[in-house]
């Protein structure tokens, strides 16, 4: 800010609002002078903000490419993320959610259905080939981002983030199971979903259109995943089914709590996915009930015996 800009200020009573400021007189900041500073710390923080975008961008401009209708140069952008991500022992949360912004409106400008199919599968897969200290961060960046963008997702354009939401849930999926179903990753990665995926108590604002959508997908991508039975491709021990069989259930755990939402589509779509016989539960709850049909027919009057 330049001198004239600052004698402008200091007579205009607006400069000095200390509503504009956030300003109370408990603050312990009342005096011209300390607002005046305020202001323009405030004015240096502003102009710093674009060049720490402008920087990112020059980080990672691959990020704009992976929109373009150019498979190659799509293959190339890919690569390039990859190899930005594998260098990373660590990814903070603005990072993570500046990069899952960036991403987002790459799908956004993605056309062709191939063109987006690949995209939605190659993004989802990020945490899995990260290294593994940002696999979470990166799952958080992406609940963040899609639960900050989701209004603004036109009908036209709902078919491709839907795949995508149900593409990164597989791959969450996938790296439990690549854990070994326990963990402090797992365990942090189970908080995500209970806070975004099926937020229960409504803390984090998760929208009610990504809320119905995870409710539909999560049986079929545990199913898919090989979550819900013995895997015959691996070596799955006692222990291992074991972990398995208390991940799903603290999954389980997170869909019981919606069955008592106070939204009625929540409920209704919770409670039916919880009885889904694929599940544990499902099956023992179908067996049980056809062992009561068959003592129903056993005790039922076959007429006056001759």
């Amino acid at each position: 800010m330049d001198a004239s800009a600052c004698a402008c200020g200091a007579t205009n009573p607006r400069f000095f609002s200390s509503t504009s400021l956030n300003l109370r007189a408990s603050d312990g900041v009342t005096s011209p002078r300390a607002i005046w500073k305020r202001k323009i710390a405030a004015a240096a923080d502003d102009d710093a903000a674009p060049r720490t975008m402008a920087g990112a961008e020059a980080q990672m401009p691959f990020i704009r490419n992976l929109a373009s209708s150019d498979r190659k140069l799509r293959t190339q952008s890919l690569a390039a993320l990859q190899t930005y991500l594998s260098t990373r022992t660590g990814l903070a949360a603005t990072e993570a959610r500046k990069l899952w912004t960036g991403l987002y409106y790459a799908l956004w400008m993605t056309d062709g259905p191939r063109p987006q199919q690949a995209l939605a599968s190659d993004l989802a897969r990020l945490p899995l080939d990260a290294p593994g200290a940002c696999a979470v961060p990166l799952a958080t960046g992406f609940w963040d981002v899609m639960s900050r963008q989701w209004a603004s997702i036109d009908a036209l354009r709902m078919d491709k983030f839907l795949l995508l939401v149900r593409r990164a849930f597989a791959a969450q999926v996938r790296f439990a199971r690549r854990e070994g179903w326990f963990g402090p990753r797992v365990e942090q990665m189970l908080e995500l979903w209970r806070r975004r995926a099926f937020d229960a108590d409504d803390e984090d604002g998760a929208p009610l259109g990504l809320r119905l959508h995870v409710l539909d997908l999560w049986v079929d991508e545990l199913d898919r995943e090989r979550a819900l039975g013995r895997d015959e491709d691996e070596d799955d021990d006692d222990d291992a089914a074991a972990a398995r069989d208390r991940w799903v259930r603290e999954v389980g755990d997170m869909v019981d709590a919606l069955r008592a939402s106070p939204v009625k589509s929540v409920r209704n779509r919770a409670s039916e996915s919880y009885a889904d016989e694929r599940l544990p539960w499902g099956a023992r709850r179908s067996d049980d009930e056809g062992h009561g049909e068959v003592g129903l027919e056993d005790e039922a009057w076959d007429g006056i015996e001759d």
